[in-house]
């Protein structure tokens, strides 16, 4: 039996993403795919002695978690404040916390997940000192109905393929996150758009090939149908959550949630996700491609994150992510300059061509070939008397110049203009 959890949404029929506190999925049990050992160096002091808390609004608040942002005392840097509980329910959960380290330690490598900075241990709860991530999450942008707010498709392009790195990192060394949410995926700054840091492991799992990982937890509109059957979780688990957070991110709607949650798990166990939506019709073939390569019911036939980011939708933006447009243009322009020079170009080598040994005794002398063409004609509206008059002056004129440095003279080149 699914276990009770607070409402996660509106309505399932074009409704957005709706944001309050985390909603989890979690059932009590011994727990299992958790790691033990850690490097960081756990600080026994008390914590506002090093830093300062700001005061005003939490970063986030879980169950038995706060996020508040702080400034280190001895640098003035900003970092996000992790408070987590390490009793829950009158357990022990202190593991669970260590784990969530020893999971941001191994991914320090990644550049797409939070760093982590200190721990600190009080009595009754730990602080995880995390990099702090200045544009929030990018629940914000998906939920917009302002048009200069929310995601434009080249943006999800850019962020999904960034979340996607971070995701294969993590199924590369083993680590599942279970939890992957708008909530969960962090902006470095949010203007200009800034990369995305993947946060919260809390719920995450080491997985091996010898032992199967059954847990029924997460967050009801993003788990999988195998989290709900209480099947074994794998790697595809996270890939259902990348396609539900790739239709978020394009439409703004949760395509499984409900009136309540038991018909929202139904949504799911069912496969019953629409792609008639006004706002999914709009998506380039590519997009609804990539989603539903994800929203299948069997793990086995959902793409590997290493898949994904070979996806033609993510490929079409490679260009774009190593050049800007100015540059694009620049290229382009370049090679249809580089085009009409050779086709206009003589046979015979220019006089002041020189050869290798030629340079080496003195300067270079270049010429440059510049070609225009016009035409005369009405630059008005005229009657149709004037008309037939211009009409016997109008023709193609094309001179052709050369000029060499120091540039005191333009020559004319007699010839015809080469289209």
């Amino acid at each position: 039996m699914i276990p009770e959890c607070p409402r996660s949404g509106e309505t399932r029929s074009r409704t957005r993403v709706q944001h309050g506190p985390a909603a989890e999925l979690r059932q009590d049990r011994s727990v299992s795919g958790l790691l033990s050992e850690i490097r960081s160096t756990i600080q026994a002091g008390p914590f506002t002695e090093h830093y300062t808390i700001i005061p005003g609004k939490e970063l986030g608040r879980g169950k038995f978690a706060v996020v508040r942002k702080c400034v280190e005392k001895c640098t003035g840097h900003e970092y996000a404040a992790k408070f987590m509980r390490k009793r829950r329910k009158g357990q022990d959960c202190r593991m669970e916390i260590i784990h969530e380290i020893a999971v941001l330690e191994l991914a320090t490598a990644s550049s797409r997940v939070v760093n982590l900075h200190q721990v600190y241990e009080m009595a009754s709860e730990m602080v995880l000192v995390l990099e702090f991530a200045a544009g929030g999450e990018i629940f914000n942008q998906c939920v917009s109905d302002r048009e200069d707010e929310a995601f434009r498709e080249e943006d999800v392009k850019r962020l999904m393929k960034q979340i996607l790195e971070g995701v294969a990192f993590l199924h590369q060394n083993d680590i599942v996150h279970l939890d992957l949410k708008p909530q969960n995926i962090l902006l470095t700054s949010s203007s200009p758009l800034g990369d995305i840091k993947i946060v919260d492991f809390g719920l995450s799992r080491m997985i091996c090939s010898h032992q199967e990982l059954r847990e029924i937890m997460g967050t009801p509109e993003y788990v999988a149908p195998e989290i709900l059957n209480y099947e074994p979780i794998s790697t595809a688990t996270d890939m259902w959550s990348i396609g539900v957070l790739a239709y978020v991110m394009l439409t703004g709607i949760s395509p499984f949630v409900g009136e309540d949650k038991q018909e929202t798990f139904l949504n799911i166990s069912q496969l019953n996700v629409s792609y008639t939506e006004e706002e999914v019709l709009q998506l380039d073939q590519a997009a609804l491609s990539f989603i539903q390569m994800l929203l299948r019911k069997r793990p086995q036939d959902r793409a590997t994150a290493e898949q994904c980011l070979k996806h033609p939708w993510l490929k079409s933006s490679d260009c774009q992510d190593t050049q800007t447009v100015e540059e694009i243009v620049l290229v382009k322009d370049k090679e249809a300059s580089s085009t009409t020079s050779s086709s206009t170009s003589s046979p015979e080598p220019p006089s002041s061509a020189t050869t290798p040994e030629e340079e080496e005794d003195g300067p270079v002398t270049e010429e440059l070939i510049v070609m225009a063409a016009y035409t005369l004609g009405q630059c008005r509206q005229s009657s149709t008397s004037e008309k037939e008059a211009l009409a016997a002056e109008q023709k193609a004129i094309s001179k052709r110049f050369k000029f060499e440095e120091p540039f005191s003279a333009l020559q004319e080149v007699p010839g015809e203009f080469i289209y």
